[in-house]
């Protein structure tokens, strides 16, 4: 009995299985941080060490022309004080809320037209897919000249020939206040929704066929089932564009840039910053601007988080 006992308790002892190191047990975590950490290096260095310098420059009155005369001195909230009295700040922030308006109605509305048309074909949704989406290939260089070549200003611009057909005479489509920024926005208004449409269409792949199944036996309604079924599931991907919409908005530079360059009626707020910080060289009130456009951005973020309704899940 008592050699039975013996050999009982050996077993249970080596049945006890033996306690893991701290790597074994936590080695798929250790994996993931050692994979994470040169993607977070990178991120430290040239985001957060960045905008922590670029919050310091906005408090200075750092200028390059004179910062080896002078050094970098401390102005306190003098930059900001400025930029609130600033005519050229409000009218750049003028024309870039009014970009980003246009463009948040026209790429979604337009994204999301040809993603439930692309999705209802049968046959043929990978070519329009790539042929719709070509135009966000196109560099900014040839979308410029296609601009400039369509609002010529002299007699053999597409626009004025378009509009001499009814007697009008040429005008300088991209010069005049009441033109300028209309002209501008209408290549990017019709051809820059290419991702937009993207996203909404893998959204509407990636909702379930059984919703439409179930509502088919209610209504054979496209429409209906566009508005009761498609619509509200894809909130979350809406949200997501209109977010992105906004923040592609009030950064916009390159048209300001390439096609009207030192045209007030067409200056957006980034345009003014990029002139401030690299032709006037005052990066302390350059950076100052952009911590304003920061705490734009950051607030109709926020705002619209408090608006999203519930997410939706498709379990």
């Amino acid at each position: 009995m008592r050699k039975t006992a013996k050999k009982g308790a050996a077993l249970s002892a080596d049945a006890v299985p033996a306690k893991k190191s701290f790597l074994q047990r936590n080695r798929k975590e250790i994996v993931a941080y050692a994979l994470l950490a040169f993607p977070l290096i990178w991120f430290t260095i040239f985001f957060v060490v960045g905008f922590v310098r670029g919050f310091i420059y906005s408090l200075t009155d750092y200028d390059l022309r004179f910062s080896e005369l002078r050094g970098i001195n401390f102005n306190n909230f003098k930059n900001y004080i400025d930029l609130f009295t600033d005519s050229r700040v409000w009218n750049g922030l003028k024309v870039s809320v009014i970009w980003t308006a246009v463009m948040l109605v026209g790429n979604n509305v337009l994204g999301l037209l040809m993603a439930v048309l692309i999705n209802s074909l049968h046959r043929g949704k990978g070519g329009f897919l790539a042929a719709l989406y070509w135009p966000t290939l196109v560099s900014a260089a040839v979308s410029t000249q296609i601009t400039l070549y369509f609002f010529r200003p002299t007699a053999d611009g597409v626009m004025n020939i378009v509009i001499g057909l009814f007697g009008h005479e040429p005008i300088a489509w991209l010069e005049t206040e009441d033109t300028a920024l209309l002209s501008l926005m209408l290549q990017p208004f019709f051809l820059g929704f290419s991702m937009k449409m993207m996203i909404y269409y893998a959204g509407i792949k990636g909702i379930p066929r059984l919703y439409y199944e179930s509502a088919s036996l209610e209504t054979n309604s496209r429409w209906h089932l566009f508005w009761y079924i498609t619509l509200p599931l894809l909130a979350p991907v809406v949200f997501l564009n209109v977010i992105l919409s906004v923040i592609d908005g009030l950064k916009v530079l390159a048209p300001m840039q390439l096609i009207t360059p030192d045209n007030p009626y067409t200056e957006s707020l980034v345009y003014y910053l990029y002139g401030e910080a690299f032709t006037k060289t005052k990066i302390g009130y350059a950076s100052a601007i952009a911590f304003f456009l920061f705490a734009i951005i950051m607030l109709l973020t926020i705002l619209q988080n408090f608006a999203k309704k519930k997410e939706v899940s498709y379990e």
